[in-house]
């Protein structure tokens, strides 16, 4: 089965609404104010660790869990033999808003990502013959391997035939094109957003910077600025060489280590550029070697390139926030969705070959400093039960499924807040883990492929037990 089918399914399986529920230890945010009253109070710990934090004593946590768990309907197994891992700080419970770009931050960011000397190119106009050629030769290859791969790594055209126009069109583009690209000095200019409804066009503050800079390789690299808080949230995604098909692998295996670089080599580099851009607030929460396939198209004979991969998020005194492959806190009934704070970098011997810094944040007010947390063993019983009920779509359909559960981590996430725009940093269990493969993924461990184990079964609010769903 092709790639894409594969992937379809899999939105389905996780994406579909969930059995009904018990009402107890369910909705986040419902109360949150009382959520912050027991934060500060009613909690006593077995120790008070005076010579640090000992959450292990505190909470009654063990070093590891492990348990058997079967539905209801007996379709859904849930086996867990996981390493629990505990932060060093207190965890707060505090406020956050959505930050804005300045021209000030936008200039930092283009520095450090394009350098000192920043020579731009008319984006309509960034692409020089012997680009466009080398593109044509790729596409070639990509149509007279139609049936392997090709079809699927161009899967925006309906048919062969359909790619033939195009290639034809990218053809004469080519002989137009010029020789050399003029260069000049970036103007530093915001655009508004073209933002439309079902009531029209809309009137925004938000607004963007595109720069696209000529490489002393002859390469243009893209740099691109979101500054806001209307209809979208603030971001920075920066791609060198303007590769259109490099992007962030969805998280979920890791590939051997195919650079001449290891991982803190390739860490260093990410750190310093995060340093650069004045990120440095932001702690590495996962890092993986990864392969980045055009089309997201895992075969023999389609290209791809190797690089390490590191996802970077909001750290308060000094736990990150639980980086999961479901990075969007799902909407409550008083506000929408909220996407946490993330950089996600690619590094290969070259440096940065791709950054996409989402939905930054402003640390606003810290509600308490020190939450109190409900003990290990209640957090417990409520995972055996509500894992198995949550998401459950094996005893609805009748169908077989399998969780493996490696990782239970005590860390952070942000909550949408009640009634407002911002967002309410809590402490949370994220009890990580994989699907049992199915047959596509068996093949790939067949080439030492690895589980990431980086999906978020279940997150449960360390403070009040309730459950706080991820997209």
């Amino acid at each position: 089965m092709k790639r894409i089918c594969i992937i379809i399914l899999s939105i389905l399986l996780l994406c579909v609404g969930c059995q009904q529920t018990p009402k107890s230890s369910l909705v986040v945010g419902k109360d949150q104010q009382q959520m912050i009253e027991k934060a500060q109070g009613d909690v006593s710990y077995p120790t008070d660790a005076p010579a640090g934090v000992d959450w292990a004593g505190r909470l009654g946590a063990p070093a590891r869990y492990a348990a058997k768990l079967t539905s209801a309907g007996g379709h859904l197994t849930v086996d867990v033999d996981a390493s629990v891992i505990l932060p060093e700080g207190e965890l707060p419970v505090a406020r956050v808003s959505p930050q804005l770009f300045n021209d000030e931050d936008a200039r930092r960011f283009a520095v450090a990502l394009l350098g000192e000397d920043i020579r731009c190119v008319d984006p309509l106009r960034a692409r020089t013959k012997a680009m466009l050629e080398a593109e044509i030769l790729q596409q070639k290859e990509d149509l007279d391997h139609w049936e392997e791969y090709g079809s699927d790594v161009w899967s925006g055209y309906d048919d062969k035939a359909e790619f033939e126009d195009h290639l034809e069109e990218l053809v004469k583009e080519a002989a137009q094109a010029p020789e050399t690209l003029e260069t000049f000095a970036p103007t530093w200019t915001w655009e508004t957003l073209n933002v439309w409804t079902q009531e029209g066009k809309q009137q925004t503050s938000d607004r963007y910077m595109l720069l696209k800079a000529l490489n002393e390789d002859g390469i243009v690299s893209s740099l691109r600025i979101d500054s806001c808080s209307e209809y979208s949230r603030s971001g920075v995604r920066y791609v060198r060489g303007d590769c259109s098909y490099i992007h962030f692998p969805l998280l979920g295996y890791r590939w051997p280590n195919e650079l001449p670089m290891n991982r803190e080599a390739a860490q260093a580099t990410a750190e310093d550029t995060l340093q650069r851009m004045g990120l440095g607030h932001l702690a590495c929460a996962f890092a993986r070697s990864v392969r980045c396939y055009r089309g997201d198209t895992t075969v023999e004979g389609n290209e791809y390139r190797a690089y390490w991969a590191f996802v970077f998020t909001l750290a308060v005194n000094g736990t990150p926030l639980t980086c999961t492959d479901q990075p969007v806190v799902e909407p409550n009934e008083y506000n929408r969705a909220w996407e946490y704070e993330q950089c996600r970098v690619l590094v290969d011997e070259k440096g940065i070959a791709l950054l996409e810094y989402a939905a930054p944040c402003t640390l606003e007010a810290t509600e308490v400093e020190a939450a109190k947390l409900l003990p290990f063993e209640t957090i417990r019983e409520i995972f055996e039960k509500m894992v198995l009920i949550v998401n459950n779509m094996a005893d609805s359909y009748s169908c077989d499924d399998s969780y493996r559960i490696t990782e239970v981590r005590l860390g952070l996430v942000t909550v949408p807040a009640q009634n407002g725009d911002g967002g309410l940093l809590v402490p949370c269990w994220d009890f990580l883990g994989a699907r049992e493969p199915d047959d596509y993924l068996a093949r790939l461990r067949d080439k030492g492929v690895e589980s990431d184990d980086s999906r978020s079964f279940l997150t449960i609010n360390a403070i009040d037990g309730s459950i706080i769903l991820r997209q």
